[in-house]
């Protein structure tokens, strides 16, 4: 099964409180021009390939989602189907079609008028609060958006603005309670 293990985006994760680079337990974050790595080789997108450097980890904290911004969304699903992947969903978000495939970190690929397949961000997932996230981060001076709810049922996104990628950060993904006896 193919996966992205490293993922390098223009954020300075330090700066959010995060090592730098940081080791989620799917994909290691780096900063610097985007580019990734993937295990056992990317598809052939055309997308910059990165080092997977040592990273520090930091618990509590993962990747939830990478975006991947694509001109066509034909040709680059049957690119990564190449490569091994299948979608998982297809939807339209916002008006755009969208894939989803599950490689590693879920990647989502959105059809865009780009000229050509850019990485253009990462939605992270914690375990903290999302209310103290962004307190946290807005207390370092960040343009961090309030907590909303996520497109995803029971979630909760918050985004951080005035970067050089797209950033947001989101509230774990916990399956739905089973029905009490009789209901």
């Amino acid at each position: 099964m193919p996966a992205i293990t490293a993922l390098r985006l223009p954020v300075l994760w330090d700066e959010f409180e995060l090592p730098n680079p940081l080791q989620t337990p799917s994909t290691v974050l780096t900063t610097g021009d985007p580019a990734w790595a993937w295990e056992p080789a990317p598809p052939g997108l055309g997308v910059p390939d990165c080092d997977v450097p040592r990273g520090e980890p930091a618990p509590g904290w993962d990747v939830d989602h990478v975006v991947l911004l694509v001109p066509d969304i034909e040709t680059a699903t049957e690119v990564i189907g190449e490569a091994g992947a299948s979608p998982r969903l297809r939807i339209e978000v916002k008006g755009r079609p969208t894939a989803f495939f599950r490689v590693g970190p879920l990647l989502e690929v959105i059809e865009s008028p780009v000229r050509a397949p850019s990485l253009y961000g990462v939605a992270l997932v914690t375990d903290t609060p999302l209310e103290v996230v962004a307190l946290r981060w807005r207390a370092l001076g960040r343009e961090v958006t309030d907590p909303r709810p996520a497109i995803q049922p029971g979630r909760r996104i918050l985004t951080v603005r005035s970067l050089d990628a797209g950033f947001a950060v989101m509230s774990p993904d916990r399956e739905a309670p089973a029905p009490a006896p009789g209901d």
